[in-house]
């Protein structure tokens, strides 16, 4: 079996030696050495990052977080985004297909085949439920939420209705108009953001995807950047918000969804 592997990160395409700076504070506090207290994490065939905020060890009961990154990166694409002073175990997971560049979770595009894409999401999808739930089996948490940006925010849309996690994040990520969502059987609240200039996945088709989750019943909120386009340059700062929602947020007072940025 394949131990979870902690590497280092490089600040490149960070605009501006302070901005630089405090990503790389955020950085070495991210990668630092696991305490001896902590028991490593173990998800056979996979590379991942652990971290623990808020202190504790492998039996403490905090929100389990799960970060899925785009593609041509790697596990430590959106590590100098999270950022909160709340207590959450943090799970970076590496997509499972190398690129000439990095590695993703899938082939297919979103303006591909449609029944291909949503054939290789759905895969995709049910390999990240695996690991959540090789995950569960050793470490105690309160919820399960996962992240994703560009296509892994394609895998978090799909994750919300398989009833499998309690809180989404998609960020720069859409389903095509053919995919219609089952109805919840839980209450999973839907984080959505998108750029309106974003040139890969277009801002309609965010829109269009938050609200035909909202029509089957799934609390949705869709923040729109006016300004920003695909990249993280432009993205990444509404990354941390949208994190601070979904870990302060009460699932249960949810009843009435919201949609916003239309």
């Amino acid at each position: 079996m394949k131990r979870v592997v902690v590497g280092g990160l490089a600040a490149a395409g960070v605009v501006g030696a302070g901005i630089w700076l405090k990503r790389q504070v955020v950085q070495q506090a991210l990668f630092a050495p696991e305490p001896d207290s902590q028991v490593p994490l173990v998800i056979p065939g996979r590379v991942a990052v652990e971290r623990l905020y808020g202190g504790g060890d492998a039996r403490t009961k905090v929100p389990l977080v799960l970060v899925l990154h785009g593609v041509g990166a790697d596990e430590t694409q959106l590590a100098p985004y999270m950022l909160s002073s709340r207590p959450m175990r943090l799970v970076l997971l590496r997509g499972g297909l190398a690129t000439g560049n990095g590695f993703q979770w899938f082939r297919s595009r979103f303006k591909s085949n449609a029944a291909a894409f949503i054939t290789d999401v759905s895969r995709a999808a049910a390999e990240v439920a695996t690991v959540l739930d090789q995950i569960a089996t050793q470490r105690l948490y309160t919820e399960r939420i996962v992240i994703g940006y560009s296509q892994g925010a394609h895998i978090a849309w799909w994750l919300a209705t398989t009833g499998r996690v309690d809180r989404v994040v998609a960020m720069s990520g859409a389903l095509p108009p053919s995919f219609k969502p089952p109805r919840p059987t839980r209450q999973v609240r839907i984080e959505a953001v998108h750029g309106m200039r974003d040139p890969v996945i277009p801002y309609n088709a965010g829109q269009a995807t938050a609200r035909t989750f909202r029509a089957a019943g799934y609390p949705v909120r869709l923040t729109t950047q006016r300004l920003a386009g695909h990249g993280l340059s432009s993205m990444g700062t509404a990354l941390a918000p949208a994190l601070e929602r979904v870990l302060t947020s009460n699932a249960a007072g949810l009843a009435t969804s919201t949609l916003r940025g239309r």
